[in-house]
């Protein structure tokens, strides 16, 4: 719970890791602000205000200043504070034993247009969200042009033929050599390092596996050369034993491993297993914005499984439902590219997989999925709550079929099919099924809420 986290109470400060730059705002405005949105960029330059005006504050700010000057609540400034810091624009210190607690905000400054372009995550993303004319714009508006200077001589004097040091007894008396180490603490500039990602999950060993040690020795594969490996597979979502295979063609004709080849060779590999497209940027897990029990907690069944869809991802649905086996490939391709398509929120995919999971005997079928998923999306389904309630009217359909002439027709002493459906939905009202069939169907469903209480 965001209380948990932060009260209105607690006391902030704001630092900077070095100087901010009047041309940063630019770089924030137009490369940061598209992959973020508009109320991190505020949140940003919110505090860089701040930091301005440090000087001239007398008392401490507390966050309850920062929601009035945002006219935001407190689970709003978590949600846009955390896109900072996953960004690496900003890094959050707590005080260890403070009560009220007392938090440091520091700056961090954006990477600089040529990092940016060149990073091979960010630009990415960037490319996805602009598309190809407005990205060229931008960078061709951070571009500079350079004049041919092939045909002149460098003919700049050095500090030594314009400069001479004076003789020791015209020079002034040092005090102490405290004099000359007075620069330790002036400001200086610290660059944006780029993205931090936490400990990876990527298998170089699997990787190795599918790679000829008469193409890719160990030698070629570098400290730089993993790292980009890793941000590669994140941003492609690529398997090691796929990975194994493109890095193997990059150095194919190489005799070494560089980031802008395997950049390049994954960015081809890609575009040809997507039809052009390019990566997009989206959040793991349903935005707090959207989540209604990121502030209460839930009373009935159908609550905690609402909560649960809100806090799981679609990979942890196909991984339950396998178990705790991983999700195939082909799974995750086909969910991604829905998501993608279809713009649902992971939140309502969560739904949509363990709806579909559950009354279809735990297969997939991509022409079922993508069936739901573009009613749902025309529907403008938004929360889990909205999910699940088009879940139940999706299954209320079959029972009132049942009532009509041609549930009538044929054997009468066939017995009606009883769709299995997921517990939560078990409690709602069903007037077409007899007391029998209602029966049948939640004993038949029992294990699904079961889930949701571990």
């Amino acid at each position: 719970m965001h209380w948990k986290e932060l009260l209105p109470v607690d006391t902030l400060q704001v630092e900077a890791a070095g100087l901010l730059h009047e041309y940063d705002r630019q770089v924030l405005t137009l490369l940061y602000q598209p992959l973020i949105g508009a109320e991190a960029y505020s949140l940003y330059m919110t505090l860089w205000s701040a930091h301005e005006q440090r000087e001239n504050i007398a008392t401490s700010m507390t966050h309850h200043n920062l929601l009035i000057m945002m006219r935001w609540d407190l689970k709003k400034v978590l949600e846009e504070r955390r896109k900072l810091e996953g960004i690496g624009l900003l890094k959050t210190l707590l005080k260890n034993g403070d009560d009220p607690r007392h938090f440091t905000y520091e700056l961090q400054p954006p990477l600089t247009p040529e990092l940016f372009f060149n990073d091979g995550v960010l630009n990415i993303y960037l490319f996805n969200r602009l598309g190809r004319n407005r990205y060229n714009d931008l960078k061709q508006y951070f571009t500079v042009e350079k004049s041919d200077l092939t045909e002149y001589s460098d003919i700049t004097a050095s500090f030594n033929e314009v400069y001479d040091s004076l003789h020791p007894s015209e020079m002034a008396s040092l005090n102490s050599e405290e004099d000359l180490r007075a620069g330790e603490n002036i400001e200086k500039r610290n660059e944006n390092k780029g993205l931090v990602f936490t400990s990876s999950q990527f298998d170089f060993d699997v990787m190795n596996q599918h790679i000829s040690d008469m193409i890719v020795s160990d030698r070629m594969l570098t400290n730089s050369v993993k790292k980009t490996i890793e941000r590669l597979a994140f941003v492609y979502k690529i398997e090691p034993y796929e990975m194994g295979r493109i890095v193997e063609q990059a150095a194919i004709h190489h005799e070494e491993l560089s980031n802008d080849l395997l950049r390049k060779e994954v960015s081809s590999w890609f575009a040809l297993e997507n039809r052009g497209k390019v990566p997009a940027l989206q959040y793991r897990r349903q935005p707090a914005s959207l989540q209604e029990f990121h502030t209460k907690e839930p009373t009935t069944e159908e609550e905690k499984a609402a909560q649960r869809y809100e806090q799981m991802t679609p990979y942890d649905i196909l991984q339950r439902a396998a178990e705790g086996g991983k999700p195939s490939e082909a799974d995750m391709k086909m969910v991604e590219r829905i998501m993608d398509e279809q713009k649902l929120t992971p939140g309502v995919m969560n739904v949509l997989l363990d709806f579909i999971l559950e009354t279809q005997d735990k297969k997939l079928s991509k022409n079922y999925v993508e069936k739901f998923a573009s009613h749902w999306a025309r529907s403008k389904v938004k929360t889990v709550r909205e999910a699940m309630n088009l879940a139940i009217k999706e299954l209320e359909q079959p029972s009132k079929k049942k009532t009509g002439k041609q549930g009538n027709q044929g054997n009468p002493t066939r017995a009606a099919r009883k769709d299995k459906v997921p517990e939560w939905i078990s409690d709602q009202k069903e007037p077409d099924m007899s007391k029998e069939e209602r029966s049948e169907k939640q004993d038949q469903l029992k294990k699904m809420l079961s889930k949701y209480k571990k």
